[in-house]
């Protein structure tokens, strides 16, 4: 295991590094995409022809043949999603060109990446849990000591409890993308060690992410509502055009925030 000395997120050079990450590799997402659906096109069509072929169906009364495919699609499109990340992590950081079947990669890395993953919903969904508990349960049996005080400190505790789930998330994130590109140095508990104090760096870099994502998201608006009042004909395809590619560009944006923790955090000692 590497010993790597606690170090501060720069957060504007985070939400950079995810930014320039989206734009630059956008074309290699592009192709990641469509191999994989390639690859699905079976399962599509079989989901389409069991499924769809007549209509929409009533979602509730579904034959089993119907969710059958639907479940086989499904299945295969969160492989896909968890492959394409691996692919993407990899790209990002290494500059990896995948060869051949790579591309639709589901090898040993891509597992263990899709497992680290449920590692980390399993502690965030602990700390779930918790604030239910507080807010459900442990707040209303206060009541009676502390009056109406009661559900707003409740409230207060999981704020915290939501924060502390955030900061937790981030510090395993830059894990999850070591995993991707197979560094068995940075281990979990190198992670964690590496990441330390950094609770102000992490509120800063969510302020940037969610100010990025809110630029997005206006253009998108007006593009919609563009496409809404103007008659042209030209106008809605355009519209939905730069929404698609606004959609696209903050998928990978927020693919990449694990790939910019690593790049900082992940840096061996110097000498």
């Amino acid at each position: 295991m590497t010993d790597l000395p606690r170090r501060r997120l720069a957060p504007m050079d985070a939400i950079e590094f995810s930014i320039a990450a989206a734009f630059r590799h956008f074309f290699f997402g592009i192709g990641l995409a469509l191999s994989w659906l390639v690859l699905l096109s079976p399962l599509i069509v079989l989901a389409w022809y069991l499924a769809f072929r007549n209509g929409m169906p009533d979602l509730k009364a579904l034959p089993p043949a119907a969710m059958a495919g639907l479940a086989a699609l499904g299945l295969g499109v969160l492989l896909a999603t968890f492959s394409i990340a691996v692919n993407w992590h990899r790209r990002v950081l290494l500059g990896e060109t995948p060869r051949r079947l790579q591309w639709v990669r589901l090898d040993g890395v891509m597992w263990r990446y899709l497992f680290g993953f449920l590692l980390i919903l399993l502690v965030l969904g602990l700390y779930a849990g918790a604030a239910f508990g507080i807010t459900t349960f442990a707040a209303p049996a206060l009541e009676p000591q502390l009056g109406p005080a009661a559900k707003p400190l409740g409230i207060a505790i999981a704020v915290l409890i939501g924060l502390s789930a955030m900061f937790s998330f981030y510090r395993l994130s830059s894990w999850h993308a070591a995993l991707a590109v197979g560094d068995r140095d940075y281990t979990l508990k190198t992670a964690w060690r590496a990441t330390k104090k950094n609770r102000m760096a992490y509120l800063g870099f969510t302020f940037w992410l969610l100010f990025t994502l809110a630029i997005a998201g206006a253009i998108g608006a007006g593009a919609f509502f563009a496409q809404q009042n103007l008659p042209q004909p030209w106008v809605k395809p355009a519209a939905f055009g730069v929404m698609a590619l606004l959609a696209w560009l903050a998928m990978f944006l927020v693919t990449s925030v694990a790939a910019g923790h690593y790049a900082q955090f992940g840096k061996k000692s110097e000498g």
